[in-house]
């Protein structure tokens, strides 16, 4: 790992801007460990700055809600230049950026790690776990995102002490992989239950279980290909089920209006990402949920849309008649602005890929004056809808083709999105009857593109399923045939670009330039 990179980092470690229900204390200008992390605060103030980094621009903020997550559900209209044009390689500002964003984040956790027992006299056993589980999670969490984009990484399970430490080489994927399941299993006998916090921003047992299970199905799939981590899948799925902690909000669109509105609701929403103010004289920080990604306008008012991330018709198709995420997820207007006002208007049924991306809507904001760029809007990293999907396909593995129990799970998912009871059989939205293993592996995949599009998680997906070039070619290939000639020149050369290569990020030239034990990755 880049060492002077790191060194910086340690030393800036605890000058961060905290989100208010991850801490409540002022921030320091700055520290030195050795008179620091000697009282509760202290350690909450630490515990903050490592949280602090899945807010980062280069992350959730924006990143990881579109450029860095390029998939067959969204093109980036008229893009033709930079990383918004899926056009990457090692010297990319912003993967450069994403890298040591992330690095930070594991070097913030192993400094508190090492320093937390410093509070023993001051902090009891309990207090220490909790925020000690909550710090070994963020680091696995952090691994499994750099492991999952740029493959074997270098693993420092150490602060840096100097700027003049040896480089370390990549890790192999499997031992990462190994070193994040032991770490998140420490950790969900270590933090606390969601009920006893009543907000969704911190992590929890639940959270943990749930992306244990994310972690087993990618084991499970590429490049991997352990297939005997379904059953584990399965177990950690099922885990959360069994909590009587989570479940579906009846309402699939009142999930992203809270969102917007920074209200916190636990049953469905799992685990966020808070943002919370506009950046303006405040010490918050303000995401781009809504804005960089969200609906086409160009008034403020009414909430600024930058009109780029733009659903395609394949995701727009696979939502049946009947299906009421359909029109929440798509937008189907736009704001066309006329003198001072903002007008909403209705795309034309045949203007598919006209249609951004619905989920998020500022027009919900409640927060006044509304800012050009930044949003309090929360970003959801897991729900529970992802586990009931992440537990039916691990338990259609282990089974050999569906159960009863993996067909409930899907169903549950299905009626809601119908607007129906979710615990009641219904003829429209409930899957077909004995389908095969295949068939079944299928419509999990589909369901996923409907439930979770524009979540960040489609290219993860592909990826694991090993079929990420051979969709987006095809998707290269769907629109040159039905894109409208205004916009397919740049979306088919986006999708192009996704070749074998593209799996995996570059490793940066910031890197590079001063590790000499990493190697490039394969095609860059």
């Amino acid at each position: 790992m880049k060492t002077t990179l790191l060194y910086i980092a340690m030393m800036l470690a605890l000058v961060v801007s905290s989100c208010s229900k991850i801490l409540d204390t002022t921030p320091q200008d700055f520290v030195s460990p050795v008179n620091y992390y000697n009282t509760e605060s202290e350690l909450q103030s630490a515990l903050a700055g490592v949280y602090d980094r899945l807010g980062d621009n280069r992350v959730y903020s924006q990143g990881m809600s579109c450029y860095m997550v390029f998939s067959d559900e969204f093109f980036m209209k008229n893009q033709t230049a930079g990383i918004n044009a899926n056009i990457v390689d090692a010297s990319t500002l912003e993967v450069n950026r994403h890298w040591e964003s992330l690095y930070t984040g594991i070097e913030r956790a192993n400094m508190l790690l090492e320093n937390i027992d410093k509070a023993a006299a001051k902090v009891s056993v309990e207090k220490r776990n909790e925020i000690r589980g909550q710090a070994l999670f963020l680091r696995a969490y952090y691994y499994f995102l750099l492991t999952d984009e740029f493959g074997g990484v270098p693993l420092k399970l150490q602060s840096s002490k100097s700027p003049e430490e040896a480089p370390l080489p990549g890790t192999p994927i499997k031992d990462i992989y190994e070193y994040i399941v032991t770490d998140m299993k420490k950790a969900e006998d270590m933090v606390r239950p969601v009920s006893d916090y009543g907000y969704n921003t911190r992590i929890t047992k639940t959270t943990v279980q749930g992306i244990l299970a994310r972690v087993y199905l990618t084991m499970a799939g590429a490049p991997l290909k352990d297939v005997a981590k379904y059953a584990d899948a399965r177990i950690y799925a099922e885990k959360v089920m069994k909590s009587e902690l989570h479940s579906l909000n009846p309402d699939f669109k009142q999930i992203y209006i809270n969102h917007v509105q920074e209200i916190f609701e636990t049953r469905e929403s799992m685990w966020e990402v808070e943002f919370k103010g506009t950046n303006q004289g405040e010490i918050q920080e303000g995401g781009m949920i809504g804005s960089y990604n969200g609906i086409t306008s160009g008034n403020i008012e009414m909430g600024y849309g930058y009109d780029y991330v733009h659903a395609t018709a394949k995701l727009y198709n696979a939502y049946a008649t009947g299906d009421l995420r359909k029109d929440w997820t798509v937008a189907p207007y736009r704001y066309v602005t006329s003198g001072q006002t903002a007008i909403k208007t209705n795309w034309a049924a045949d203007q598919i890929y006209d249609r951004s991306n619905g989920k998020w809507r500022r027009e919900y904001e409640l927060l006044l004056p509304r800012n050009q760029n930044y949003t309090g809007t929360n970003w959801p990293l897991l729900r529970y809808a992802d586990v009931l999907l992440m537990f039916a396909e691990a338990d259609n593995y282990t089974n050999n083709g569906p159960s009863a129990d993996a067909y409930k799970a899907i169903n549950m998912v299905r009626r809601r999105g119908y607007g129906k009871d979710v615990l009641v059989p219904d003829v429209q939205a409930d899957a077909a009857a004995n389908l095969s293993q295949q068939d079944f592996l299928d419509l999990i995949r589909n369901e996923r593109l409907r439930e979770l599009a524009f979540e960040g998680l489609r290219k993860h997906d592909l990826v694991r399923w090993d079929i990420y070039p051979s969709v987006m070619q095809a998707q290269a290939r769907e629109y040159q045939a039905n894109m409208p000639t205004a916009l397919k020149d740049a979306a088919i050369a986006q999708a192009q670009r996704v070749t074998d290569r593209a799996v995996l990020f570059p490793i940066p030239n910031s890197e590079l330039a001063v590790n000499p034990n990493i190697k490039q990755n394969t095609g860059w």
